[in-house]
């Protein structure tokens, strides 16, 4: 079979790639999907359209009991699979491509301990697996089609952004993080490639996923005062982001994966259950927060509900959990956001809290994944908001772009 498609013109060979890619990663993010929803549903109960109404009907002993439970499994279950095999992040994946091969079987099943515990309430973000799984198939077809090693790397970056598009559909957003977070270089074959992969991935995954925005948000328009609104949230949130973004940079790199993740892995579910356990908008990625603050429900004491959500998934991942940063990164940009504004009306400026909420949460997202174009489209994304939107989250993502670059060569 291989000799047959080496066979093949190399440009058809790249083509053919690509297309596997998107049908791939959008089937990925499919399965992705119907395990998280699994777990939910195994773990609390009957699935409704309101996920905290779920796990506030689930009780907060069974909140308790289940993280405690999943704080256990995930303990061993990743010391037993980092003993036994090298675990290679997306960057690695790209880095040692033609030198050294990802172990299939292991990563499926470290990306799918990653949706587990996520779906059973962990404080970590799912978009981590379906970017590994989706660079891993990347990295076997490119294998299986004989592409040259620049166009391994590249489709391994295309399938990172391919699983981002198909889980959270948004494909254009998607995009830009290949080519702002991963370093893709710019070229008019890249572009073509990554493309082709994220759109095609999420149409894939679209029958399934749903293609509906992930937060329910009215539409939000903005004025001449939103230009104001903008520099006091870059110059407030950004801060606030930076040091979000510096520890959950340093809990990953000191990750515990020796024999201490079998006590501190387990101590730090114990932690977050029993705090969910009496507050259940702690329950999950970060989704439930966001969703709540977008919605105008009242969170008493929400500075330190957002300072408690970082420091659990600082927490989480130190002692050993995967995960990504990108939905609690949203909901505490969404929450910053909303109190910077309240804070503006304080002092008599009164601005729209729904648009203070987006541009939160692009600078954020900005900083956390150095990426401002992507967060702009992925807050848009998110919350299915016209594009006519981009002028004031351009200025806020632009200066939180100037500081975090100021404050990184100091």
């Amino acid at each position: 079979m291989k000799v047959r498609l080496q066979r093949l013109p190399y440009g058809l060979r790249v083509l053919l790639a690509t297309l596997s890619l998107g049908i791939g990663t959008g089937l990925v993010g499919i399965a992705c999907h119907y395990l998280l929803e699994g777990v939910q549903e195994l773990a609390f109960g009957q699935d409704t359209s309101d996920l905290l109404q779920q796990f506030q009907e689930a009780g907060g002993l069974r909140r308790f009991l289940v993280l405690c439970v999943t704080g256990c499994l995930a303990a061993g279950f990743w010391y037993v699979l980092q003993k036994r095999y090298k675990i290679l992040s997306i960057r690695q994946q790209i880095d040692l491509a033609g030198d050294r091969d990802p172990t299939p079987f292991a990563h499926l099943l470290h990306a799918g301990m990653q949706v587990a515990i996520v779906g059973a309430g962990a404080s970590v973000g799912k978009e981590g697996a379906p970017r590994e799984v989706g660079a891993l198939l990347a990295g076997r077809l490119a294998k299986g089609f004989s592409l040259a090693l620049k166009e391994r790397k590249v489709l391994i970056a295309c399938g990172a952004g391919a699983g981002l598009a198909a889980v959270y559909q948004v494909p254009f957003a998607s995009s830009l993080f290949v080519f702002e977070t991963l370093g893709l270089a710019y070229s008019w074959q890249n572009f073509l490639l990554v493309l082709t992969s994220t759109y095609l991935a999420t149409w894939v995954a679209q029958s399934i996923v749903g293609q509906e925005a992930i937060y329910h948000l009215s539409a939000v328009s903005w004025s001449a005062s939103s230009f104001l609104q903008a520099i006091v949230i870059a110059f407030l949130v950004t801060p606030l982001a930076l040091v979000f973004a510096f520890l959950a940079k340093q809990a990953s790199h000191k990750r515990r994966n020796d024999g201490t993740i079998l006590w501190a892995l387990p101590l730090a579910f114990l932690v977050l259950g029993s705090l969910v356990a009496f507050f259940p908008i702690f329950m999950g990625n970060g989704q439930v927060l966001a969703q709540a603050l977008l919605s105008s429900q009242s969170i008493p004491y929400l500075p330190l509900t957002l300072a408690v959500k970082g420091l659990i998934v600082y927490l989480l991942l130190r002692n050993g959990a995967y995960g990504g940063t990108l939905t609690p990164s949203f909901a505490l940009g969404i929450g910053s956001g909303y109190l910077v504004t309240l804070l503006m009306t304080v002092v008599g400026i009164h601005l729209d809290p729904a648009l203070g909420m987006l541009l939160g949460a692009t600078v954020f997202l900005g900083t956390t994944l150095q990426a401002p174009l992507t967060a702009i489209a992925l807050s848009l994304g998110f919350t299915g908001q016209a594009w006519n939107l981009t002028i004031p989250l351009v200025l806020a993502a632009g200066l939180s772009y100037v500081i975090r670059k100021r404050w990184e060569k100091k």
